[in-house]
């Protein structure tokens, strides 16, 4: 119950902040380099505490499952993209499409990286 309660509440905090951060960054014309952003930092995020923390406590669990699971938003990603792609830009769509892929791995590798120990 205990992890049940963490999740909730750190996805509570994640959805509003991903809200409140989409809120201050201003996408440039048609490109939604807000959830970009925010998705790109929660890879980070992600992996850097998985990484750190191998024992999934609640806490852990809340964290990571919670609040970074509510902060990061592949739904928002698919969207856009698809918006994108019906008002033929497949320029921006294609470019949003591998920021988001290959910088997410990218950010992802980076995190579990530095957790590891091996940017000294």
């Amino acid at each position: 119950m205990k992890t049940i309660l963490a999740i909730g509440i750190g996805g509570f905090f994640g959805a509003v902040s991903r809200y409140s951060i989409s809120l201050l960054i201003t996408n440039t014309g048609s490109f939604p380099i807000a959830t970009l952003s925010i998705n790109l930092v929660g890879c980070f995020c992600l992996a850097w505490l998985f990484t750190t923390f191998a024992n999934r406590t609640p806490l852990v669990l809340g964290i990571g499952t919670g609040f970074l699971g509510a902060f990061t938003t592949f739904s928002t990603f698919s969207v856009e993209t698809l918006l994108l792609l019906e008002n033929n830009e497949w320029v921006k769509a294609i470019s949003y499409s591998l920021m988001s892929v290959m910088g997410g791995l990218f950010c992802a590798m980076l995190g579990t990286w530095l957790a590891r120990g091996r940017m000294k």
